[in-house]
């Protein structure tokens, strides 16, 4: 019967060994072929186990304590250039969005700037209309007296 020792005693989650996964290997290909428990347990006993693992454990990869905490590091570190990333785009979006405001108030001063010099343009074509209409109406009305003259 397998027993946990040394540091595994009080463990709630074994981790398996190489040897581990032969001796698991040995006991599924025995069982296959009928063979009973006890006839297994004295097989591996004698050290008749089976090193020969199937191609699907090659996808079994026991993780080791300095392994998760690698990946963990990795993962911080990906986290990180993560926010970086996004801090990065925030203040881009930022800087954009000022860019967008400056242009816009630039755009709107040019319209005002125009709308000025174009409404002031129509005051001064009103005013050379109504010059224009003044003379017209003096010179009607001295066209119509010299007619009435030369009657």
């Amino acid at each position: 019967m397998a027993k946990r020792e040394g540091d595994f005693v009080n463990a709630k989650q074994r981790e398996y060994t190489q040897q581990d996964l032969y001796v698991m290997n040995t006991i599924a290909k025995q069982k296959s072929r009928f063979n009973s428990w006890d006839d297994i347990a004295e097989s591996i006993r004698q050290g008749n186990v089976d090193t020969e693992l199937p191609a699907s454990a090659a996808l079994v990869q026991p993780m080791t304590v300095a392994e998760g905490f690698a990946d963990a590091i990795i993962l911080r570190q990906q986290l990180q250039m993560m926010e970086k990333g996004l801090e990065d785009a925030e203040n881009e979006i930022e800087l954009l969005r000022k860019k967008l405001d400056e242009v816009r108030e630039e755009e709107q001063e040019k319209a005002r700037v125009r709308e000025d010099k174009l409404h002031n343009e129509i005051v001064e074509l009103n005013r050379q209309m109504a010059r224009l209409e003044l003379r017209l109406e003096m010179a009607q009305d001295e066209l119509k007296k010299t007619e009435t003259d030369d009657d």
